[in-house]
Formats: structure tokens, sequence, C-alpha cells
């Protein structure tokens, strides 16, 4: 009989082994992916080859991504593909959860490979999925904004509140937030030319009493392979991120948690790397590349500023090219 097709995420060394060597035997094809990225990547690489896949086998609790929502970017993408959710962390709101999702099944680590094939075989027979490209839609022909960071330092005898006031009403001036660190505000300036933007900092934003410093940093599009950059557009479809935004916020949510900008260094080398990687991190709402002191530029968001630390300490200080990480929660500006 014809091989039938597993992708399988685990971060388990051990586990990817004995499974994919029983599952051999059974007479399945697997295919190894240590994290949620490169089981984006293996997706991406079966749509373009335009190969059949049958199943999907996903590890809740991955390094990179969180296993629910890679479960809900695959389904998103591809309904008809099976995918079972596995996890060591067991819990009934996991399991209702995955359900939610639209996991095919549900299982609990240990298991033995008759357990996966068994539910495999209880999955109701569906085609193999066979992955063919998107067509690329047309471009509109619409002038395409640019955008730059302005990280500002203040006198100590400066009102913040006052300067925070006059600037979120500024034209060209998307996000205004009062932060704690190395610098006092971040501004997020969008015009239709970069001249426009440093017109606007040295004709306004400079002229504010008590401004010090500023860092301008402006936003630049990174240059990724075509398949990241499908990754990235699949990801956006199934979390319903705007192109360009990701994840917009409302007031009303974003105050209701912790929120903070973190500043990144990296080896321009790892690129390709690293920004896919902090794009679909659960925690980030937006991920910019920019050029001037930093490299990247995260919003992050979590139920308590310990919740970010964890994320920054256990996600990205650990990703290979990253040089340097700084961290600026976001002040209420009636806590100041």
């Amino acid at each position: 009989m014809n091989e039938k097709r597993v992708l399988l995420i685990d971060d388990e060394a051990s586990l990817r082994r004995s499974l994919s060597l029983g599952l051999l035997q059974k007479g399945y094809e697997t295919e190894l992916c240590e994290n949620g990225m490169t089981g984006l990547k293996a997706l991406e690489l079966f749509k373009q080859k335009k190969s059949e896949l049958n199943y999907v086998v996903i590890d809740v609790r991955l390094p990179d991504i969180d296993g629910i929502k890679l479960l809900k970017v695959v389904k998103f993408n591809y309904p008809e593909l099976p995918v079972v959710i596995i996890t060591g962390h067991g819990s009934e709101s996991t399991a209702a959860e995955a359900k939610s999702e639209k996991a095919d099944a549900y299982l609990e680590k240990p298991f033995t490979v008759d357990e996966l094939t068994r539910i495999f075989a209880e999955i109701p027979e569906k085609a193999p999925a066979e992955f063919v490209a998107e067509k690329e839609a047309a471009e509109t022909g619409e002038k395409k904004a640019v955008s730059a960071y302005a990280l500002l330092n203040f006198s100590e005898s400066t009102d913040l509140t006052e300067a925070y006031q006059e600037m979120y009403f500024m034209d060209n001036v998307l996000y205004c937030d009062a932060i704690k660190g190395d610098f006092d505000m971040a501004l997020l300036l969008e015009a239709e030319t970069m001249g426009e933007l440093h017109r606007m900092v040295d004709d306004k934003i400079k002229k504010l009493p008590g401004v010090k410093d500023i860092c301008f940093m402006p936003v630049e599009t990174p240059h990724l392979p075509e398949s990241v950059n499908n990754i990235i557009g699949t990801v956006d479809k199934a979390l319903g991120r705007e192109k360009g935004n990701p994840e917009t916020v409302t007031n009303a949510n974003f105050w209701k948690s912790a929120s903070s900008y973190v500043f990144l260094e990296i080896e321009k080398e790892k690129l390709e790397t690293i920004y896919p990687t902090l794009y679909v991190n659960e925690q980030v709402v937006s991920c910019d590349c920019a050029k001037g002191k930093y490299d990247i530029v995260l919003l992050m968001q979590g139920a308590s500023f310990a919740d970010i630390d964890r994320n920054i300490q256990n996600k990205i200080k650990p990703l290979d090219g990253v040089l340097r990480i700084k961290e600026s929660p976001i002040i209420k500006l009636f806590e100041m």
C-alpha cells in the first residue's frame, strides 16, 4: 500500500525518533520538525512541491510558537488536513481549547505508536491534502505609507503628562506611549514620505518643552525569502491580522493587561530565522524591522510584566543571533 505522510512537530528529540521509527514500520512516512517555525516551513515546502500530506501531529508546548496557535494557523489555511494535538501537560481546558480550534484528535503523553495510528484510523477518511500555491493578489497601485519610531528623553523637570497629551493628538502620530527604561516616550509615526517624518521631528517634536534626545528609527520592510513571506501571510490570515498591522488591539483591551516595547540588536545575517519566529510569538502584537539604534522593535502584551519577562527569557533571548534586548514597559499615565 502507498505510504501515508505525517508531519510531526515536537521539540522532544527522543519522541520524534521513536515515533518516526514506529510510524515507518506501520507504513507512514514522517517529516520531523523540532519547533513551530520549522513546521510552518515544512508545510510551505509541501505546498510548493504540491505534495500530499495525510496528518499533522502538533505538541502543545513548543519552544517558539504556542501549539494551539499553530493549530489555528494550520486549520485556517488547510481546513481538511487532519491535525492531532499531543501534550505532556494535559488539562480539561487544553483539551477544550484544542477542540474549539477544530483539532481532529487530542492525545496525552506518554502514548504508543499503536495508540497514535489507532487515532489516525478513527479520523474520517479524507483525501490527502494537496497544497496548491495561491495566486498573488494584483497590485492596487495605492501609494504606500512609510513609518518610523521616535524614542524620546525629557529633562527631569518636564511634565510628561502635558507632553504626552500634545504629541498624542499630533498629525502623523499612530502611537504615543510613556515608557520606563532608557527612554521616556515612544512614538510610532507615519506619513507618505520619510522626508515628512524628518520635518515633523525637527519642526514639532524637537521644539516641545523639555525634549533632550530623540532616537529616530525608520521602519524597513525585511528582505526575506518568498517562502518565509508566504508563512507570514498564512499567519496573518489565520489570526485575522491586517497586513502590516499585526493583531491591532483596542484601547480597552490594551489597558487590561501589561504591555512593553522590546528593542533588539541582532546579527543581520540571522534575520531570516529571527524575524518570522518573533512575528508568530503569541505575545507579540507588532514586529518591525528598523534602521538605527535597534534592528527590531516589538510591542508585546501579556497578563503581567512578569509574564512578558518569562516569554523574553524563554523564547526570545535563546534565539540564535539575538545580541542584546532592552525592555521598556508602557506606563499608564495615572500611575506616573
